[in-house]
């Protein structure tokens, strides 16, 4: 199976093979290559980021020595927006046995919220349910109730958006398997149970925009796409020291620090500039103190953006385990301290890992949301299996079923073919 991070700065496209239990056992290949056509997780120009998804496709496929047809894809950008919501119904059996119909009752109802004509629903994630007031209830089937509520997690997109990413994967002769948010995906790769359990906030600090994903309990409950990235750090940079944006990139990477009071205020710097045009080139020389000012100053932000999200969304008073940093910036010397500071919670960087024991995964958080769709992808087919749809009486009901319509859906919705 093969699963497409499609980004602001960089596409990547992972070939992985599955155990027989779903399970990933082995990264067959992989695709990374600059993107083209992309600005803050949107497709901008279809043909340039069709040719940046196929170019990653094929160094994939190269490396795997096979050719894939389908891909699970991940999804961010501003224009994705999410909601809680709680619904409930009364139990219409005689003897007042919950069953699955009733369960897929309440996710019907659940999805059934109006919201702009220009958004669609991307995934409906039951949270937990309460039966005659006992709430706490993860699997109700088989349980006994009178009334049964479920409260779950709703995530929208622009369709538009969504059908200009889905028609940019398949001019690169790819179909889509499903489309998956990407903290969700990146989740998968960087958390574990414990971390879940005790309420995590994961931030992936991509090119273009920052992703959230906040779970309490062990379940996601607020999930948001900051207008803010890399790529801003980088424009800073670029402007602070007058240089050109791949300099100010290449700057950042390897003399970059977020925390400005760890570094000596002696401690200079100098990095050859190349000058378009085959001329002479010059090189600039700089304080290491100002770069980290620099620098500190616009992940504070972001950081200060995330802490504002978990505050509304309510649930920062169960966040135990602290932030969970991944995505290429977080890459940056000092980003845990400052976000320890900015949020006064613990934080660690998040590395990709399956838990499975795969071989040959790679190790760097800028694979978080590719390795995270692996996953994700994995239990989809498990699930699924060979020619029935799941059935599954976990809350994760909501994120496998009704892929091709789902798709196809969003496509028929506004009458294009």
């Amino acid at each position: 199976m093969a699963a497409l991070d499609v980004g602001t700065t960089k596409i990547a496209c992972l070939i992985g093979e599955l155990d027989a239990e779903g399970n990933l056992a082995r990264l067959a290949g992989m695709g990374h290559v600059p993107a083209k056509g992309m600005h803050k997780g949107v497709v901008v120009d279809l043909e340039d980021a069709s040719k940046s998804i196929k170019a990653s496709l094929e160094e994939a496929e190269q490396a795997a020595g096979y050719k894939v047809h389908e891909v699970f894809v991940g999804v961010a950008g501003a224009h994705v927006v999410s909601m809680n919501r709680k619904v409930s119904i009364t139990n219409p059996n005689e003897d007042h046995r919950v069953t699955r119909a009733e369960r897929e009752a309440l996710l019907k109802k659940l999805k059934q919220v109006q919201v702009s004509r220009d958004l669609q629903l991307i995934h409906a994630l039951p949270r937990e349910y309460t039966l005659d007031g006992q709430d706490g209830i993860r699997r109700p089937v088989g349980m006994w109730a009178e009334k049964i509520e479920m409260s779950g997690h709703l995530v929208f997109g622009a369709i538009n958006s969504i059908q200009n990413l889905v028609e940019a994967v398949a001019q690169a002769g790819l179909a889509t398997e499903d489309i998956v948010l990407e903290p969700l995906a990146s989740s998968e790769a960087c958390l574990d149970d414990q971390e879940l359990k005790s309420g995590v906030i994961l931030v992936d600090i991509g090119g273009g925009t920052t992703d959230v994903a906040m779970f309490a309990h062990g379940r996601l409950v607020h999930t948001a796409v900051l207008p803010v990235g890399g790529n801003h750090i980088t424009k800073d940079i670029s402007v602070g020291l007058k240089v050109p944006l791949e300099s100010a990139e290449y700057i950042k990477l390897k003399h970059g620090h977020a925390q400005s009071h760890l570094v000596e205020d002696i401690e200079m710097a100098k990095v050859p500039i190349a000058v378009a045009g085959g001329s002479e080139g010059r090189t600039v020389t700089f304080s290491k103190k100002f770069l980290s000012r620099v620098i500190e100053a616009r992940v504070a932000e972001i950081f200060t953006m995330v802490l504002k999200q978990a505050q509304d969304s309510g649930y920062l008073s169960s966040i135990a385990a602290g932030m969970v940093i991944t995505g290429g910036s977080s890459q940056l010397e000092g980003i845990c301290g400052l976000a320890t500071d900015v949020a006064k919670l613990p934080a660690r960087l998040g590395v990709p890992r399956t838990g499975s024991g795969a071989v040959d995964i790679p190790s760097n958080p800028v694979y978080a949301t590719a390795v995270g769709l692996l996953l994700y992808g994995g239990r989809h087919i498990f699930l699924r299996g060979p020619s029935q749809p799941p059935e599954v009486s976990t809350p994760t009901v909501g994120l496998w079923s009704e892929v091709l319509a789902k798709v196809k859906g969003w496509f028929g919705k506004s009458g294009k073919a």
